[in-house]
């Protein structure tokens, strides 16, 4: 059936008016949307500002926290830095120092400080004795290479282990005598020879490295 210019207008202007209006749906939806979204924002802004707010009121509270519990530790470890020195009978400084090079071969502080009171005990023993676990370093060793036990005696424990190394160095040992020599002034010494060797040469620059980036405490 043919349909007339009339009704096709009719047809055209409700079709058009229904899109108007579907049309008209949709902008206040986006609109809505639209306001929904900025309120949220707004809103989240609000609370960043808060918690910037409470952040700065916050950051020097923490940081003194922080800062006395740092000095605390600092206190505590120095304390027992001191401790450890004594015991081993040389300065806190220089128990760090060497420390610092034992450190890497496995060695802690602890466990360094006992090897330099080993090694005190043992030069104070054969100079007060005549005997001792040194007794034969100072028999077989000491006049081949030219040092005598009134040296150690006026040496800290680490200048008297390094003599000693070096004194082993010169009378040109095997490993095994060397392992034997190091093992009957302190347990665990051998470990500290690659340091040793050369005059000490890396346990200096260990050492001197801790100290230059601020590792070492003074007296």
């Amino acid at each position: 059936m043919a349909i007339s210019a009339e009704t096709l207008n009719v047809i055209l202007r409700a079709r058009d008016q229904e899109f108007a209006k579907q049309m008209k749906r949709n902008q206040m939806r986006v609109e809505r949307f639209s306001n929904k979204s900025q309120k949220a924002l707004t809103q989240t802004s609000k609370n960043f500002s808060v918690l910037g707010r409470s952040a700065k009121r916050l950051a020097p509270m923490l940081a003194a926290v922080f800062s006395a519990r740092a000095m605390a530790n600092l206190a505590s470890g120095a304390a027992d830095i001191g401790k450890l020195a004594a015991l081993a009978g040389t300065t806190a400084v220089e128990l760090q120092l060497f420390s610092a090079g034992a450190k890497t071969v496995g060695l802690e502080m602890g466990k360094t400080a006992d090897i330099i009171k080993d090694v005190n005990d043992k030069v104070g023993d054969f100079i007060s004795t005549g005997g001792g676990s040194m007794a034969d370093f100072f028999e077989n060793i000491a006049p081949a290479v030219g040092v005598t036990a009134e040296q150690f005696a006026k040496l800290s424990g680490p200048q008297a282990l390094q003599l000693y190394v070096s004194s082993l160095e010169k009378a040109n040992l095997s490993q095994a005598e060397m392992t034997f020599y190091m093992e009957a002034i302190a347990s665990d010494s051998t470990a500290l020879l690659p340091l040793l060797r050369n005059n000490g040469k890396e346990m200096r620059t260990l050492g001197d490295e801790a100290q230059r980036t601020g590792r070492i405490l003074d007296d």
